[in-house]
């Protein structure tokens, strides 16, 4: 895994401030019209979906301590070249291509914390390692897992051997959050195995609310269900497009859409959880509230630091390491790692 000892450069967040020319009003026309009245509508008074301009400042913070660990990212970035796509492409600087996979409040969290993150993406030229007689040859995903205590994946079509190692990556123990969209390819048969390999679900079509939203109908609002290490510190999280998930585990449910929430599918109310937990494993109806202004909205910005925390509080034991690399304590002085990213 390479070392980027300049990464820290990347995630600066810059800023940019737009001043309008203020309308005027009240004013006679050339023609000696009367202006139009002031509309008073009930439906455009409502305050509840009032553009809110100045959400202030994301403070994603994380509470635990474990050791070092190492978060792999799949974006579902699929390579162009030889060599792979630009790995920091998630962190956004690849362009408006991979704008939906800009997770810099996440990775911020993370790094910040002394862990390290890591990006895969496929080199279409590399050729499988040599496996033991018998033994079939690990892929890249399995190379990169075999070295990782953590995963976030947003529901990327994977071949058979590569659902295969992420099914032994979460029997070893490691921490998987799962992001999806509404118009994720659900007929894709990878994707759809995927769901089956982590034991969770998804339901076509998108969460929406014409009576009280963030910015527009899409934008919905979830509560949590109880006190979880997932919820801690929210009251209320913002998802810009989110889609039903669920799983068959009790009690798994950990964020449902707040009343007045209807499923575009069936244009019906709908209490479908958008954040579940099954273990080591989280699923998340959107992906786009990771991203630097949606972090801003509501508590995402407690919910991101949450996730953080359930990926290096895990159990994993990677193979060969002779040991757990779950919740230890924190890295000693001088310990903080480089964060690879090569793909």
């Amino acid at each position: 895994m390479s070392r980027l000892p300049t990464l820290a450069a990347a995630f600066v967040v810059t800023l940019a401030a737009v001043t309008g020319g203020a309308a005027l009003t009240g004013y006679v026309t050339a023609d000696g019209a009367a202006p139009a009245p002031e509309i008073q509508n009930d439906h455009y008074q409502n305050p509840d979906l009032i553009a809110n301009d100045t959400p202030g400042q994301a403070t994603v913070e994380m509470d635990a301590t474990a050791r070092s660990q190492t978060v792999l990212v799949d974006p579902g970035v699929e390579p162009t070249s030889p060599g792979g796509a630009f790995p920091l492409a998630i962190l956004g600087l690849g362009g408006s291509s991979v704008a939906d996979r800009d997770i810099r409040p996440l990775a911020n969290a993370l790094i910040e914390n002394g862990h390290e993150v890591g990006v895969y993406v496929p080199d279409p030229d590399r050729q499988r390692r040599p496996a033991p007689p018998g033994a079939d040859p690990p892929t890249q995903l399995g190379e990169r897992l075999a070295e990782a205590d953590a995963f976030v994946t947003f529901r990327t079509d994977y071949e058979p051997d590569e659902l295969d190692a992420i099914e032994s990556f979460v029997d070893s123990g490691g921490h998987v959050v799962l992001a999806t969209e509404p118009d994720a390819a659900y007929s894709e048969p990878g994707a759809a195995s995927l769901d089956a390999t982590l034991g969770v679900t998804t339901e076509p079509g998108y969460v929406y609310n014409m009576e009280e939203n963030d910015l527009n109908y899409q934008r919905v609002y979830a509560e949590p269900t109880g006190e979880t290490l997932l919820t801690e510190g929210v009251d209320r999280a913002m998802f810009p497009s989110a889609t039903p998930v669920g799983t068959t585990a009790t009690g798994s449910d950990v964020l449902r859409p707040i009343a007045g929430s209807e499923l575009s599918t069936t244009r019906a109310s709908t209490e479908a959880p958008l954040v579940v937990r099954d273990d080591d494993v989280v699923a998340i109806g959107d992906s786009d509230f990771l991203s630097p202004d949606n972090a801003r909205r509501a508590d995402n910005d407690a919910l991101i630091g949450n996730l953080a925390d359930f990926l290096v509080t895990n159990d994993r034991t990677p193979p060969g390491s002779g040991g757990a690399s779950g919740p230890t304590g924190p890295p000693g002085p001088g310990q903080p790692p480089a964060n690879g990213t090569a793909g």
